[in-house]
């Protein structure tokens, strides 16, 4: 077994060990955001995780039976007992009752991650229980509900809490909480909405073509930046929608957008390998995951941040380069490589936890946790390196297909 085999299995395994399976309970195929809080279950975690279902089927770690079972229980769960607002569910949830965890907002993000995993199910298997659950789930989403106007162009709502003093709203009197105005991980959003008959082709491509387009450079990579610029957002939408196969309507590419960042984000970590020890060529990466002072964003420059504010914590996080594999397979198997060579002691059941750092007194700060989401880009960008799993079942639904002809995306 090669060192991408053995992290990809073991990944695998947090989707089975850390979701609910019991089949009487309320919330079953829920899965927990991390492994340290035993409680609080991430619908997007599930999306990874369904995704991954699929995965472990074909690489033989789980059975298509004992998989199915696990996809129509988790879809039941879904249209049940998950809290969700005109279709889009909670972001946080308790794994044991699918309820709002705390003051949760309803998200759209996470209703995406969730639904782009749902899509790889409908398409992989073969069931007609699985196709009447997928469907009432999918329609029932009101991407139009969530729709409004930004300084003269069509944008979606990040999320809706109706809860006063609820996640993300901080002080605000309105439930609405921020907007997509801006490129981050929300791009298979749009093919989401493409492909709802509640969608237009005039909307479905507004909506598009809403959010802003702003050119940065690092060095020698120039690429369509995110305003915080963390990696995680240049992979997310890959690990389902098969970019590197498409342009847009303008030309535009996607993929290569995401491979000049990863390769950016790579030269910002060996520039700054003195301020922050544990970076190098073989060790690069910077992404949202677990530092000595908790969960914290990760950002590189070009950023639209305050300056004055620090943006980087010089953590090494495995998911960092592993989930840039299809842009960077060469520097992500030598970072892998450098992991187990130096780094053993953070290899555990489920893989690598969630980061690694050198400290300022010369002691090595290892995380023994993980998150969800970092675990699920591992598992499915190795895959789809590997073998396009993902990719495969994703793109030939019927739902993505709708949407590539709405949104006049074309064959390189």
């Amino acid at each position: 077994m090669t060192n991408l085999e053995k992290e990809l299995y073991h990944s695998f395994l947090y989707f089975i060990d850390e979701a609910n399976s019991d089949d009487q309970s309320k919330g079953f195929g829920l899965i927990l955001d991390n492994s340290k809080d035993r409680k609080m279950a991430s619908v997007a975690a599930v999306g990874f995780g369904l995704s991954a279902y699929v995965i472990g089927v074909e690489n033989g770690y789980i059975s298509y039976e004992a998989a199915l079972k696990k996809v129509i229980g988790t879809f039941q769960t879904f249209l049940t007992n998950v809290d969700q607002y005109e279709g889009f569910f909670i972001h946080f949830a308790d794994i044991n009752t699918g309820k709002t965890y705390r003051k949760s907002e309803y998200s759209t993000i996470d209703t995406t991650l969730f639904i782009n995993g749902a899509i790889t199910c409908d398409s992989y298997f073969d069931n007609e229980i699985v196709h009447a659950l997928f469907n009432q789930i999918y329609e029932r989403v009101s991407f139009d509900k969530f729709v409004i106007d930004y300084q003269g162009k069509l944008v979606f709502q990040m999320a809706y809490n109706p809860t006063e003093g609820g996640d993300y709203r901080h002080k605000s009197n309105s439930p609405w909480i921020y907007q997509w105005h801006m490129y981050a991980e929300q791009l298979t959003l749009y093919f989401l909405a493409a492909g709802s008959d509640r969608i237009d082709a005039k909307m479905a491509n507004a909506l598009y073509n809403g959010f802003e387009r702003n050119r940065g450079k690092y060095g020698e990579y120039e690429y369509v930046y995110s305003p915080p610029n963390s990696l995680f957002i240049y992979q997310y939408s890959h690990a389902w929608f098969q970019f590197q196969d498409y342009v847009d309507r303008n030309g535009f590419d996607w993929y290569e957008n995401s491979r000049l960042a990863t390769l950016g984000n790579r030269a910002f970590c060996i520039d700054h390998q003195k301020e922050y020890p544990t970076l190098n060529e073989k060790a690069w990466g910077l992404t949202a995951c677990l530092t000595p002072l908790g969960y914290r964003n990760q950002h590189v420059l070009p950023n639209d941040l305050n300056k004055n504010e620090p943006h980087a914590m010089g953590v090494l996080a495995p998911a960092g380069a592993l989930g840039s594999m299809p842009f960077t397979p060469h520097e992500s198997v030598e970072v892998l490589d450098e992991l187990f060579k130096q780094y053993p002691e953070a290899f555990h059941q489920h893989g690598f936890t969630d980061g690694i750092l050198k400290q300022a007194d010369g002691t090595l700060w290892i995380c023994h946790d993980y998150i969800a989401i970092n675990k699920g880009i591992t598992v499915l960008m190795i895959d789809n390196y590997l073998h396009g799993t993902t990719w495969k079942y994703y793109m030939k639904h019927p739902i993505i297909q709708k949407a590539i002809l709405k949104l006049g995306f074309k064959r390189k």
